[in-house]
């Protein structure tokens, strides 16, 4: 099919008039009328515009349309403007339309132009610009508290309907890294409640890119087991990364995130400092034999590392960072010893693997510190993918549109290309 021409002289008269026996005029019985009479006005309005245009288009030599059989474009003729009748889903209600079918003057052939001048697939009932609002709803919200709410303004539209939507529009969206932006990022991983899995089976993988002026976009995201499988979450990034002289990566510090880096990029490896404390508490806990949560010992590791980690931003002399770090290093160091003689084994193990990247940041000057933005994103995933029973596809698709709306700028109830520039639309 043709590209259908843009029409600025078409004009189309419509009037409706229908006949109501109301007990009352309160406003709850006026809307409650509107909205039986909502289908059959938007109905008669979309058909009277489908039969005006394709007046239009019939009257031209040319057709925007051709046959499917044979490839004439110019010869046909009106076999009904309203014929069989066929379903549409709209914003607001379904509607019913008669279809427009016409006969080819060449061969016969017979075919309907409804859908055509709709925008529309052959079979299609919902217009992938109605499916992506009911997928960004089902995301926001639960699919039932999405049915709800859609009944509420009259749309008998049911849960699994808003449930297709969701999973359809997931799969058009595809995350990159932004040329544009900085050359910083963090990745991080949760777990993720998958059905037939016990606790939290799978995990959610995620890469952000800090944007100018502080805010943060994502430009990676995969759902799979809690080791490895890295590679995919940069996979649709890689030819962006390249284009950066270095990459300035801050994990928690899971060193296995750069497996489907190495010799390709330019990273510079920096663990999370916010995320130092947190996990050193899960290591105080595994030597629990040795020392008890929130003993003086306990408290003692505990203050010690929060001094370690403690960096002040704005320390742009070279002499003063090396200075700072060596002063660090040599406490770390010391706490360390210290833990290795009182026998906490799992402490010690997790500090020596942590030493080596807690700095670079700030040795490259660098942002060496981070609050950890992307926890503020997991907070966001898990209002949603707490509620319900998932399947790996199920879980990853209503991510990515939840964090695409919230992130990315992907809003498909204001803007005409709801894809913007890193949300790309894969699939169609």
């Amino acid at each position: 099919m043709g590209q259908i021409p843009q029409e600025k002289d078409l004009k189309i008269e419509f009037g409706c008039q229908f006949t109501l026996a109301l007990p009352n005029v309160r406003l709850s019985t006026l809307l409650s009328a509107f909205t039986v009479l909502l289908p059959k006005i938007l109905g008669d309005f979309v058909q009277k515009a489908l039969i005006g245009y394709g007046e239009l288009l019939m009257a031209r030599r040319k057709k925007p349309f051709s046959c499917g059989r044979c490839g004439n474009e110019e010869r046909f003729i009106w076999k009904t403007r309203c014929g069989k009748p066929t379903k549409v889903l709209t914003t607001f209600a379904w509607v019913t339309l008669g279809q427009m079918q016409i006969q080819c003057s060449g061969c016969g052939h017979k075919f309907s132009i409804t859908r055509m001048l709709l925008g529309l697939d052959p079979y299609q009932r919902i217009a992938p610009e109605v499916r992506r609002k009911q997928g960004l709803l089902g995301a926001l919200t639960t699919f039932r508290v999405a049915e709800k709410f859609m009944a509420t303004f009259g749309a008998t539209i049911d849960k699994m309907t808003i449930w297709r939507a969701v999973q359809k529009t997931g799969e058009e969206i595809a995350f990159s890294l932004d040329p544009k932006g900085e050359a910083r990022g963090e990745a991080d991983g949760t777990g993720i409640g998958i059905k037939g899995i016990k606790k939290r089976g799978k995990e959610l993988k995620v890469l952000v890119q800090y944007m100018k002026g502080g805010a943060i976009r994502v430009a990676g995201i995969d759902i799979g087991s809690y080791n490895g499988n890295w590679d995919r979450l940069f996979k649709q990034s890689l030819k962006t990364l390249k284009e950066f002289k270095s990459f300035f990566l801050v994990t928690d510090g899971d060193t296995s995130i750069l497996d489907g880096l190495k010799g390709k990029v330019t990273i510079l490896y920096q663990r999370c400092l916010w995320h130092i404390p947190h996990q050193l508490k899960f290591a105080l806990w595994q030597d629990k034999a040795k020392v008890k949560r929130k003993s003086p010992e306990w408290l003692s590791v505990m203050a010690r590392i929060y001094d370690i980690v403690g960096i002040r931003s704005g320390i742009d002399s070279d002499e003063e960072i090396q200075a700072l770090i060596a002063l660090k290093t040599k406490k770390l160091d010391e706490l360390v010893k210290d833990c290795r003689t009182k026998e906490y084994k799992h402490v010690v193990s997790y500090l020596e693997n942590a030493k080596n990247d807690l700095f670079t940041g700030l040795s490259n000057k660098l942002e060496g510190k981070t609050s950890s933005r992307i926890e503020r994103l997991f907070r966001t995933v898990n209002t949603r993918v707490n509620v319900g029973k998932w399947t790996t596809k199920g879980a990853l698709n209503v991510t990515k549109v939840r964090l695409a709306y919230y992130y990315n700028g992907f809003d498909p109830t204001k803007e005409e290309n709801p894809y913007p520039e890193g949300v790309a639309q894969v699939s169609t």
